[in-house]
């Protein structure tokens, strides 16, 4: 993988503070805010997968072993409204 040398702006304080975070750590500034954004990444990727999968949960949640329902979906439509109303 082809590593890259980004040039970043921070101010003093946040410079400060990386520092003493990379010193207490036994690291150079660049390899601690690496680790930062590898972090950051990996958590979201993650994330976003999690996200795909609950997504897809959704699949099949409806099935009700019923084969016909493209052709009489009015009347069971009818018959849950009518079991709701019911109550």
């Amino acid at each position: 993988m082809k590593t890259l040398a980004p040039q970043i702006r921070l101010d003093s304080s946040q410079f400060e503070m990386l520092s003493e975070e990379s010193k207490k750590r036994q690291m150079s500034i660049d390899e601690f805010v690496s680790n930062l954004v590898k972090q950051f990444l990996d958590e979201h990727t993650i994330s976003d997968k999690h996200q795909s999968a609950n997504f897809m949960s959704i699949v099949g949640l409806g099935d009700s072993g019923a084969t016909d329902v493209s052709e009489h979906h009015d009347k069971y439509l009818g018959e849950v409204i009518a079991n709701e109303h019911l109550r």
